[in-house]
């Protein structure tokens, strides 16, 4: 879906306050401190671009900032990266000063404290949810304020795809045809991973006992994605640990048990859309049959992980145009 606001379609003496409901609306909220008084002429244009949203953003210089007050009120869990295309701006996360001129792109975590200064600017957007990147968020909260370019050869990689897709444009929607904005917003996410991996260094190894209790409890979710009810504390109880060990358990595979259950689902989902034999099958069946009843959260977590919506993906899969 392609978006475009524009604080000049209101009054001078508004456009301040309406510029801080967009940003609200679009990114959550932040306090907006304009370095001038008068008019805030700004300007936000928006896409979808499968699992991650992608803006474009004009405004003149200005200060936010996102608190922990206002974060504790956000139910949205999402990382922004930003490109800036002219001007430049100072980030403050985690306790990094990150001085951002053109060309540079900065990665900084939307549930944790975060101070922006900018000068007027043109700055590319990219907003991810946490639950797309299949890396820890307490690891990831790391590299919250760091320069991506600057740190990792994916980093660069990251910083030249944004720099295509912002001379693409935003404003036209070019991008958003379904089925295919989500092989962008993919291709995205994968860098990201890879830069903040590479970033991170590898968790750590586990020992040859970790490695096989890891496995064993891998096999025994496996015959178990069907159960509704199974989560860590199931899973946790029936291998005689607590859930803090579960947790530690999985922690050299780069993800959360719970993340590791959704996404098996969502695989198991996502074969069966595909496959023009089960094309009778209604999607909230095949939904249900993995252990996910909720056909809005399904949905949800299904276009969340890969871009489309599961009717969408039946579709461009199978030919199948309804939910059978």
């Amino acid at each position: 879906m392609s978006t475009l606001a524009d604080t000049s379609d209101h009054a001078a003496r508004d456009q301040a306050e309406y510029w801080r409901h967009l940003i609200t609306s679009a990114f959550g909220p932040f306090h907006i401190h304009p370095r001038l008084a008068g008019g805030f002429s700004a300007r936000l244009a928006g896409r979808t671009l499968g699992p991650v949203e992608a803006g474009d953003v004009y405004a003149p210089a200005h200060a936010v900032r996102r608190s922990a007050r206002q974060i504790a009120r956000d139910t949205r869990e999402c990382y922004k990266l930003g490109l800036v295309l002219r001007g430049s701006c100072v980030l403050r996360q985690n306790g990094r000063h990150a001085r951002v001129g053109v060309g540079d792109v900065v990665f900084y975590d939307l549930t944790r404290p975060v101070e922006i200064s900018f000068d007027a600017h043109h700055i590319f957007t990219v907003v991810i949810p946490h639950r797309a990147v299949p890396l820890p968020p307490e690891r990831l909260a790391a590299f919250g304020g760091t320069l991506m370019a600057e740190r990792t050869r994916h980093g660069r990689l990251v910083s030249s795809l944004l720099g295509a897709l912002a001379e693409d444009g935003v404003e036209d929607g070019a991008a958003t045809d379904e089925p295919y904005a989500h092989h962008l917003g993919g291709a995205i996410v994968e860098l990201v991973t890879g830069a903040a991996s590479e970033w991170l260094g590898a968790p750590p190894s586990p020992s040859p006992e970790g490695a096989e209790m890891l496995r064993s409890i891998k096999e025994w979710i496996e015959g178990r994605l069907h159960d509704p009810a199974l989560c860590p504390a199931t899973i946790a109880e029936a291998h005689h640990i607590s859930v803090r060990q579960l947790y530690r358990v999985f922690q050299p595979a780069g993800t959360t048990v719970a993340r590791y259950v959704r996404t098996r689902r969502l695989e198991h989902c996502r074969r069966e859309l595909s496959d023009p034999f089960l094309g009778t099958q209604r999607i909230g069946a095949i939904a249900n049959r993995w252990g996910l009843p909720d056909a809005a959260a399904f949905s949800r977590a299904f276009r969340a992980a890969y871009g489309v919506t599961p009717t969408a993906y039946r579709a461009a899969t199978t030919g199948i145009l309804r939910d059978a």
